[in-house]
């Protein structure tokens, strides 16, 4: 197992995911993760910046969910108006 298996694995990243971040199929990175595409530095830069990007956008989203959860804070099982969820 490579180490970015192990982190996909533990993060709930998937493949798929992580290929839209790169501009790679899933099969790609598959190959990649399995070494039948030898590693090189590139490799490494490409991965780290998808990484990061992919980062940066969970934490956006972990943010807004705290902020809708904070803002609805004792009212989350309430009926919404139909304007509210455009």
């Amino acid at each position: 197992m490579t180490r970015l298996q192990y982190i996909r694995m533990r993060c709930g990243i998937s493949a798929q995911e992580l290929g839209q971040y790169l501009g790679m199929s899933q099969q790609h990175i598959s190959r990649m993760e399995l070494l039948d595409i030898p590693a090189t530095p590139e490799h490494e830069k490409k991965l780290r910046k998808a990484m990061l990007r992919l980062i940066d956008r969970r934490i956006r989203e972990i943010f807004r969910l705290r902020f809708y959860c904070k803002t609805h804070d004792g009212c989350l099982l309430e009926h919404m108006e139909e304007n509210e969820h455009e």
